[in-house]
């Protein structure tokens, strides 16, 4: 379980493999200064870019981790190549703040970046464009949504494309700020939404 608040960023290192295998990708290891006190162990799972990976291999200079075919077909994690930043966050411990919103690393998607641009204040306008309007059903206007794995708020819905008012600190923490119009994301809607749809649905029947 995750909460979306991004704890580091980290640079690709490598991105390897063949068709039908599981490709390996290689990170910097940002964690390294609080390595005494926290280590991080083989098998943890960390959420790059909002996925759930397993730490498959360690050093205090990287991190590896195995994807299967799966993930790569649906992520957009098989579009990361060496030199690009990635969004971390380690799982969370029973005993941690909870300051976003409940969010599991499991995508539900990949949606593509409609615009980005200045607002008032210092702020940033993030405007996607979802795969799908089934999709649009998790949205509310003010609700939770992960974005690359950050947890986000939802300013604005229109037909398939949900926009996001970044504050200055979020743009300048997280990789949101390497995004450009045609990008593609990996979003997770509220798990709490699914939930009460499944009840619902259980309910009439």
């Amino acid at each position: 379980m995750f909460t979306g608040i991004i704890q580091k960023t980290a640079t690709v290192r490598s991105f390897d493999g063949k068709q039908g295998t599981p490709f390996r990708l290689e990170i910097g290891n940002p964690y390294c200064e609080v390595a005494s006190v926290d280590p991080i162990v083989l098998g943890e799972s960390i959420a790059i870019n909002g996925v759930c990976l397993t730490v498959v291999g360690f050093s205090p200079e990287w991190l590896r981790f195995d994807l299967a075919p799966e993930t790569l077909s649906i992520t957009a994690l098989s579009r990361l190549r060496a030199g690009r930043r990635v969004n971390l966050e380690r799982a969370m411990k029973l005993s941690d703040r909870f300051s976003g919103h409940w969010v599991q690393g499991h995508v539900d998607g990949v949606a593509t970046v409609e615009r980005t641009e200045v607002m008032g204040g210092e702020c940033h306008l993030l405007e996607i464009k979802l795969p799908e309007l089934s999709h649009l059903k998790y949205c509310v206007h003010k609700g939770s949504f992960t974005l690359d794995g950050v947890s986000l708020t939802i300013h604005g819905i229109r037909d398939q494309f949900l926009q996001f008012q970044i504050i200055p600190h979020t743009w300048q923490e997280t990789c949101l700020s390497d995004l450009y119009r045609g990008d593609l994301v990996n979003f997770e809607v509220d798990v709490l939404a699914k939930y009460i749809e499944r009840l619902n649905h259980e309910h009439k029947t």
